[in-house]
């Protein structure tokens, strides 16, 4: 099996079997954060991965959704349809077999984007939207978090396939749906379901509510899928309502004992003991947690952090930071390592087709003695150093009583503002006093944009974007776009690659980008009104 992807839920494996091309999701709880709130809410790590009546659930969920989907969207939606499940020996967990996609996630925003810069607003607006309110009107509430309802990370639940078909590949949620980033979701929607199921929401079908909807759209469904198709959709329903009565039956303790018996972790004995004495099972798994919190806190935490220290590179980063500085030839070397990297990992990730990609790494060689490309990159390359000031030399000096706290607070909060202005202006007064106004390359764009939190690394691209004289605009937008998604892929809990966080970032140098087009725009017309006018008058006077 090669595998080909991993949430928070387990990992996905691509495989072949009996002809077909599977996308194999084994449950496994790769995510020690995911099952300790999955332990607290509901009383057990995921219930995919070990609890059989849950992933039939989910089998037959896809199973009733495939025909749905086609009732609602035609073509320009499907799921991944699900084949079966099994139990996975080597890993020690239920997995889902469903059909393997050949597609991609949506393409973020970049100098090339042309005419699929329709992806992202449709995907939002003409699937993911309207599918949420179709999912609650038939029953399917619990899967709305799945479908992006308040979930910025949903948006990586669906692909574009080579039909032009957007495939929902990721029905199944890793956590309960109690963590949206919009809280009037949590509010007004999540909360109520919550209470209404009597449980944390998490893929709940309320199926009275689905056989009301099918019954009343009988006639519709009929005409679209047929009368054999109808009949089997009544029956997965009613397959679902056993299986899923049979999984969300379960109390949090047995849960939590059916959970460790089936992972081999207590024998049936042990179970069968700890079913009929329940309280002595909530004791013992409370001095478990307790102790297991203890050793993280005050052992395990303590060594990574000085393992992390002392693993630190202190001389190479002082090396490298001084090579920035002063080596041109490794400064030139970094650039281009830098630029080829980038690009190569939007090529891979199918964000940039190769004829972009080519083009970019084109541009990179001719820009490499660009200044505003070696600014870049040294304060990139100053980064590490910085960090390793703002995190321990500073905190050192406090404690010594060589700064004042508000030195230490105005260091660590805005260190990089700070190193990054003082950078900028020293190359401003260096080129002023050094060099002949004809060789002095403009910086204040640079220096204004520095001073920003978290987007002053865009500082040099804009200011590159900015400066008629650069020859490679397309260059410096690439590398505002993919500073801004790298900002959003590292937010935790609702960033990530391919989430709506990643591209709500990567849209924001548009409001320069755009600019910028403007007042060139402008710039043009006025320049071509003076020409007209000009020229009018060197008409009459002739």
């Amino acid at each position: 099996m090669e595998k080909i992807g991993q949430g928070r839920s387990g990992e996905v494996f691509r495989e072949f079997a009996n002809g077909k091309q599977l996308a194999v999701k084994v449950f496994s709880g790769v995510d020690d954060l995911t099952d300790t709130v999955n332990y607290i809410l509901t009383g057990a790590p995921n219930s995919y991965g070990w609890n059989n009546h849950a992933v039939e659930s989910a089998h037959y969920r896809r199973k009733i959704l495939s025909l749905l989907l086609r009732y609602w969207f035609g073509s320009k939606v499907k799921i991944a349809q699900s084949y079966g499940t099994a139990w996975n020996e080597s890993m020690q967990a239920y997995e889902l077999q469903t059909g393997f996609i050949n597609g991609r996630a949506v393409r973020l925003h970049q100098p090339f984007l042309g005419k699929t810069d329709w992806e992202l607003r449709d995907l939002v607006r003409k699937v993911m939207n309207p599918l949420q309110k179709l999912l609650e009107k038939s029953g399917f509430e619990g899967l709305v978090w799945q479908a992006g309802k308040g979930n910025p990370i949903a948006l990586n639940n669906f692909l574009l396939d080579e039909k032009g078909s957007w495939v929902w590949i990721d029905a199944e949620s890793g956590v309960p749906a109690l963590f949206p980033l919009n809280p009037l979701s949590l509010i007004f929607f999540y909360f109520p379901k919550s209470i209404k199921f009597r449980r944390p929401l998490f893929d709940d079908v309320d199926i009275g509510k689905l056989k009301n909807y099918v019954t009343i759209e009988k006639e519709g469904l009929e005409d679209v899928l047929g009368s054999n198709n109808y009949t089997l959709l009544l029956s997965d329903i009613e397959k679902l309502r056993w299986h899923q009565k049979e999984w969300k039956s379960l109390s949090r303790v047995k849960k939590s004992i059916c959970y460790q018996l089936k992972k081999g972790i207590i024998d049936q004995e042990k179970a069968d003991y700890y079913l009929t004495h329940q309280f002595y099972w909530v004791l013992k798994e409370l001095v478990r947690f307790a102790k297991r919190a203890f050793i993280k806190v005050f052992y395990k935490l303590p060594v990574k952090v000085i393992r992390f220290i002392i693993g630190i590179k202190y001389r190479e980063i002082l090396k490298n930071s001084f090579c920035f500085l002063f080596n041109a030839e490794y400064r030139k070397n970094s650039v281009d390592d830098l630029l080829k990297q980038r690009i190569a990992d939007w090529e891979k990730r199918g964000q940039l087709r190769k004829v972009s990609a080519d083009y970019l790494r084109k541009q990179a060689d001719e820009e490499l003695t660009s200044p505003y490309l070696a600014d870049f990159i040294i304060l990139i390359g100053l980064k590490p150093l910085m960090n390793v000031v703002e995190l321990f030399v500073l905190p050192a000096l406090f404690a010594a009583g060589l700064i004042s706290e508000s030195v230490l607070l105005t260091g660590v909060a805005f260190g990089g503002i700070i190193y990054r202005t003082i950078y900028t202006l020293g190359r401003m007064i260096y080129e002023h006093i050094a060099l002949p106004r004809e060789h002095r390359y403009p910086r204040w764009i640079a220096l204004f944009v520095g001073m920003i939190p978290t987007f002053g690394n865009l500082a040099y691209p804009t200011q590159m974007v900015y400066t008629a004289s650069t020859k490679s605009r397309e260059l410096g937008e690439f590398l505002m776009y993919d500073i801004a998604a790298r900002i959003g892929a590292k937010i935790p809990i609702w960033g990530g690659k391919d989430t709506r966080t990643e591209h709500f970032f990567n849209h924001m140098p548009d409001i320069i980008i755009r600019n910028r087009k403007a007042l060139q725009l402008r710039k043009i017309n006025r320049t071509r009104k003076k020409q007209g006018r000009s020229g009018v008058i060197n008409s009459r006077t002739s």
